[in-house]
């Protein structure tokens, strides 16, 4: 209490003081004795009505270190008022108006001038303490010298959070932005010590122990050589997630620098309006809902406002935490549904329950080693399976069928890929028996973070204490992460008009050795050995995205393209002349029965290029001494 009625004293005499030099101002400083004894009683009534509308206005319930933006907005409507109601009572009693008096207590100017001297003062005394707080908690207990990448709004918003958070522990000492023209400028008193390409030299002239990306805009490249220059230097990297993520969770979570960021690529540009367009408001049905890219077609599908969103998987517990975290996000029409897509019974009343309208089918097995070990198993699943839920998307009027497949369908050297091509195959078949279906399929090579997949293979070993198993030292793979891999195979759906099977831009090959070096860096354990260990069965060392005779031909989107073939395998049939549907239903057959070798002789059939003579003996035979 004793503190607000200081504070009315304090703007009481700063409106006093304005319209004092207010009116110096207007008589040029020479203004006789008698025109002070009549100011007076004027100033004091105007300071009077400064602070009552100050009061009135909520000002002097607010805590002076967090003045801001609306605190000057409160104190500008407060003045704006009592400038205009001074002005007009000015008005009213003077010469000008009502000659309640025979002059007027002011000059007309002084409420306008001293006013707006007012305002000034006003604001600058309640942001003293916030500038000598948050100058205070910049250099009070602060031990991490940060520099932060990124000039823009997630830099200085950065900036910004860690000035006002003495438990942070940091001092921003630098920027280094995106941008050359930024360079030798200052963001609240901090320098922008350069471009990305000059951190080494900024990192040494400042002492700098930490640096945090924060920038929407640096590319890959950039992220690489961050990582290497701090490495080279013993300084600790972390990234600062996207700003609407920050604004979503409203907290700053710094994480530490992950392979992620160094094999991710540029952000993809979606057309969010198409795939509104086909989502929104239709019934979906996502198989395979618990795997990490069924999941993630789940997350995307229920942002885009389908009517209901129905879940198939024979993993009930996958199913049921990806239905929780839909509720968190607030998406409540998701369809739980327990089933195995071999089953036609089931299926079929998932179809007849729920009246899809939309049909992604994720489900598949994918382990490539494991399915050469489970042979007939990896065909039910990946050839009926496929089979199965394609037919029924069909005899239910489905609009579209879309096939998630992958780049080992292409010249494939093992049952899973072989199995795969098979399903982008019977997917084409369908279009002609089922012409009111729109099918297609979306192929792709590896993802980041997936189960089972190398990245989490290698957390996974570093953490144990190594050793990291590396096949093959040439061994080189593309990859992308699972969110993008999911917005392209929607956009490619978006898209599909008839049969079409599309292919998503890889970018650059990686080579697994360099990832596995890598990863060994970033979790900071360089005593980490990598072994060699030889290929595992069905295993290639490049990865393709076209056959012979497969080209690729631009879409609508950059990053996804459609294929044009005159290869026979495309066609609903195989080189020896035989039925495509009979080599499946006897292929099937003897892989329910567990005969092994006479399924596999029906997949070669099916798949003439489908050999595991294009991996030399001596490569897949040979191991590999322990290296490092």
């Amino acid at each position: 209490m004793l503190r607000r009625w200081a504070a009315m004293f304090v703007d009481a005499v700063i409106v006093i003081e304005s319209f004092a030099v207010a009116l110096l101002v207007r008589t040029n400083g020479r203004m006789d004795s008698e025109f002070w004894i009549t100011f007076w009683p004027s100033a004091v009534f105007s300071a009077l009505v400064f602070v009552v509308l100050l009061r009135w206005s909520g000002v002097y319930e607010s805590i002076l270190r967090y003045t801001g933006i609306y605190q000057g907005i409160r104190v500008a409507s407060a003045t704006s008022i009592a400038a205009g109601t001074l002005f007009i009572l000015d008005f009213i009693v003077g010469d000008y108006g009502l000659s309640l008096l025979n002059f007027n207590p002011l000059p007309l100017s002084v409420p306008m001038i001293g006013s707006l001297l007012a305002y000034v003062q006003l604001v600058a005394v309640r942001l003293y303490p916030r500038v000598f707080y948050e100058l205070s908690l910049r250099e009070v207990g602060r031990q991490t010298r940060t520099v932060i990448v990124g000039t823009r709004r997630s830099g200085v918003a950065l900036a910004g959070h860690i000035w006002r958070t003495a438990a942070m522990n940091m001092q921003v000492v630098a920027f280094v932005s995106e941008s050359q023209m930024d360079v030798g400028k200052h963001i609240d008193g901090v320098p922008v010590a350069g471009v990305v390409e000059e951190l080494e030299s900024a990192i040494a002239r400042h002492g700098v122990d930490q640096v945090i990306i924060a920038s929407e805009d640096i590319d890959r490249e950039q992220v690489d050589l961050i990582w290497r220059i701090c490495t080279s230097g013993g300084v600790e990297v972390k990234v600062m997630p996207d700003l609407s993520e920050v604004l979503e969770q409203g907290a700053f979570k710094l994480r530490e620098l992950q392979i992620e960021d160094l094999l991710g690529r540029e952000p993809v540009d979606i057309d969010l309006g198409a795939l509104s367009g086909y989502i929104n408001g239709k019934r979906v049905l996502v198989t395979g809902a618990g795997g990490s890219i069924g999941k993630e077609l789940s997350r995307q599908i229920s942002r885009l406002g389908p009517s209901r969103l129905v879940l198939l998987d024979r993993d009930e517990s996958g199913l049921y935490y990806l239905n929780q975290e839909l509720q968190r996000e607030e998406f409540f029409d998701a369809e739980i549904f327990v089933g195995d897509v071999t089953r036609p019974e089931r299926v079929s009343f998932a179809f007849e329950s729920f009246r899809p309208q939309i049909v992604f089918h994720a489900a598949a097995y994918k382990h490539v080693p494991m399915m050469e070990l489970q042979a007939t198993e990896c065909i039910t699943n990946n050839v009926f399976g496929t089979l199965n839920v394609a037919r029924t998307a069909g005899a239910y009027g489905v609009e579209k069928f879309i096939n998630v497949s992958t780049d080992k369908a292409v010249n494939p050297v093992n049952v899973m890929g072989a199995t795969k091509r098979l399903a982008e195959m019977l997917v084409r078949g369908l279009t002609a028996e089922y012409p009111q279906t729109v099918y297609a399929s979306v192929r792709f090579g590896n993802v980041l973070g997936s189960r089972g997949s190398v990245v989490p293979t290698f957390r996974q070993q570093i953490e144990a204490g190594g050793p990291v198993t590396v096949t093959h030292p040439d061994m080189i793979r593309y990859f992308m992460t699972i969110p993008e891999a999911v917005s392209l195979i929607l956009q490619a759906g978006a898209m599909a008009e008839g049969y079409g099977t599309y292919v998503l831009e890889m970018g650059r090959p990686v080579s697994i050795t360099d990832l596995a070096r890598k990863m060994i860096e970033i979790m900071g354990a360089p005593n980490i050995r990598i072994k060699f260990v030889g290929l595992r069965p069905g295993e290639k060392l490049e990865e393709e995205l076209l056959e012979e005779g497969e080209q690729q031909s631009p879409t609508d989107h950059p990053m996804v393209f459609r294929l044009t073939s005159e290869n026979i395998l495309s066609q609903n049939g195989d080189r020896n002349g035989t039925d495509l549907p009979e080599l499946i239903e006897d292929m099937v057959y003897h892989s329910r029965a567990q005969e092994a070798s006479k399924a596999l002789a029906f997949l070669h059939r099916a798949v003439p290029n489908y050999s595991t003579a294009d991996v030399p003996e001596e490569i897949r035979e040979v191991r590999y001494p322990p290296q490092r």
